[in-house]
This record gives structure tokens, C-alpha cells and sequence, in this order.
């Protein structure tokens, strides 16, 4: 690649782009950390709260070279995210640690043609799309795929059950006349003899 080479590389919340041909062949390692801007538009784009921390340590190895090329990507993620309880609606703060392993690569998948997709493999590769990886993007995808999209806060399923108690031991007939099956209730069927 020529000094006066523009890469092109679609910009997201936490871009990272790095150039596949700069992995040695072998194993290395980053750390990448958001910053505050970062992390207050992951924010929006996940619909959560807060994101008080996202970072991850990467370990990264490449194999083979050109049209070969295929880099795999173990990472550790670290996170502190503030949700809404579905129950309470209160917000609380819940840390997220996981690991995930993803490939990528070199292939040019549309001159391939149709691909068999093995559903049985948990992942299929990544492509390199214009020799660039956006490791940032996929720490933020690594990040969205561990969200609870129904977060409960620690003990709102005590809150719930006891609010549920309480209802059922004050109904009265006329909240039982809300009920929309409450006219079957008064249906009696004699059994047959």
C-alpha cells in the first residue's frame, strides 16, 4: 500500500480499523479502551442507560497471506453497563465479562459464488472487507450480543411475587368482573349421569 492510498472505512461508535497485512504471522495482542464520546454512543445505539467502561483485551493470529489470509480474534471484554428493570423500571448497574472468539477471512466471498452454510458450525468468517478489520466494531457487537434486552434487577422477581399476593388476596367481585373469561366463571355444568 502506497503512502498516498485513502482507506476506506465506514466510521461506528467505536472504530478501530486496522489493517489486515499488519498482523504479523503468529499471535499478538491489543487493548482497546472507549473513551467517554465512545462510550455515551454505544450508549444510544444499544438503548441502555449508561456505559460507564467497555474495553478488551485481544489476542490475535494470522495465518497464510493474500487471498489466504485468515485472522482469528479471542478476546476478553470487560463492561459496566446501567439498565431499566422491566418490572420496577429502576436503573442498575450490571458488569459484563465474557469471552468471544471470532475469524476472518481474506476470501473474496462474492467471486465464490453461493456458499454452503454449515448451521451446525457456530460462527462463519468474517470477511476482510478492502484488507481492513474494525476490531472496534466488533468488540461493540461482542458487547451488544451479551445485553439482556429484558433486564431484571436483583430481587424484582421478590417484588413482583408479593405484589402478585397482595392482588389476589384483595380481589374483589368486581375486579373478578374485569376479568374477560369472569362470565365463564359463573357458568355451572352439571355433570351427566
Amino acid at each position: 500500500m502506497t503512502s498516498s492510498s485513502v482507506i476506506s472505512v465506514a466510521v461506528t461508535e467505536f472504530s478501530r480499523p486496522v489493517e489486515a497485512d499488519s498482523f504479523q504471522h503468529g499471535t499478538s495482542e491489543k487493548t482497546f479502551k472507549a473513551i467517554k464520546d465512545e462510550c455515551e454512543a454505544l450508549k444510544q445505539r444499544f438503548g441502555i442507560e449508561a456505559l460507564k467502561h467497555l474495553s478488551a483485551k485481544l489476542e490475535i493470529s494470522r495465518r497464510g497471506s493474500g487471498g489466504r489470509m485468515k485472522i482469528t480474534v479471542n478476546g476478553r471484554l470487560d463492561a459496566a453497563i446501567t439498565q431499566n428493570c422491566v418490572i420496577t423500571l429502576d436503573p442498575f448497574d450490571t458488569a459484563i465479562k465474557s469471552e468471544f472468539q471470532t475469524t476472518f477471512d481474506a476470501r473474496d466471498f462474492e467471486e465464490l459464488g453461493d456458499i454452503d452454510v454449515d448451521l451446525q458450525v457456530d460462527d462463519q468468517p468474517e470477511p476482510i472487507i478492502d484488507g481492513i478489520i474494525d476490531l472496534g466494531e466488533l468488540i461493540s457487537q461482542s458487547l451488544a450480543l451479551e445485553i439482556d434486552l429484558h433486564p431484571r434487577k436483583p430481587g424484582a422477581e421478590s417484588i413482583l411475587t408479593t405484589q402478585n399476593k397482595s392482588n389476589n388476596s384483595d380481589k374483589s367481585d368486581d375486579i373478578i368482573a374485569e376479568h374477560p373469561f369472569a362470565a365463564l366463571q359463573k357458568l355451572k355444568i352439571e355433570p351427566k349421569v
